[in-house]
């Protein structure tokens, strides 16, 4: 769904928009088109707040912390009992931690517009332009981003905090670089 379709006739002028956005003016709805001379993405109103989105990625660190030691445990667990079991163990921690380091993010993006962190703190990453979820390939791209500048010293904390001085989306460079925003989950 658009920021600025509520169906496929498209908003009202004037009337309700969905997230809660404010409708485009009357002055500015052409139908078919986002308004004219107005923003390409949410209102202020509708973007998340640094805190939210910190409180997020905290949980998201802490439960990323749990599936890993489960993995291990596990993994350790079929190790100790020798034999065949031993290399399953190994792929079981192998492939379980590629998994949650690869693809939760990803594919909570993708499918649920959010990790179970940014859903408790009522945020959705969505894209700038319409809204809707991001592809798993941009989820991915934007989750990639971000462990990489994490590799550069001081970029890591620089890019985490870059959605408190960006204007007017809030953006941190991981958003740049695939156009998505997060907004709050209505």
């Amino acid at each position: 769904m658009s920021y600025y379709q509520q169906q496929p006739g498209g908003p009202q002028p004037g009337g309700p928009a969905p997230y809660g956005y404010p409708a485009p003016p009357p002055q500015y709805y052409q139908p078919g088109m986002p308004p004219m001379g107005g923003p390409a993405g949410p209102p202020e109103q509708a973007l998340a707040n640094q805190g939210a989105r910190l409180g997020a990625r905290l949980l998201d660190v802490l439960f990323i912390v749990l599936a890993v030691f489960v993995i291990a445990m596990v993994g350790m667990l079929l190790r100790e009992a020798g034999g065949a079991a031993a290399g399953i163990g190994l792929a079981v921690n192998l492939i379980g931690m590629a998994g949650v380091f690869l693809f939760y993010e990803p594919y909570m993006v993708s499918q649920h517009g959010g990790t179970f962190g940014k859903r408790i703190c009522g945020l959705r990453v969505a894209r700038l332009s319409d809204g809707q979820n991001l592809s798993f390939g941009a989820a991915f791209g934007r989750w990639a981003i971000y462990l990489l500048i994490g590799f550069i010293p001081f970029a890591g904390p620089i890019n985490a905090l870059s959605c408190c001085w960006d204007k007017p989306y809030r953006q941190c460079f991981h958003d740049k670089a695939v156009s998505s925003v997060v907004v709050n989950r209505t």
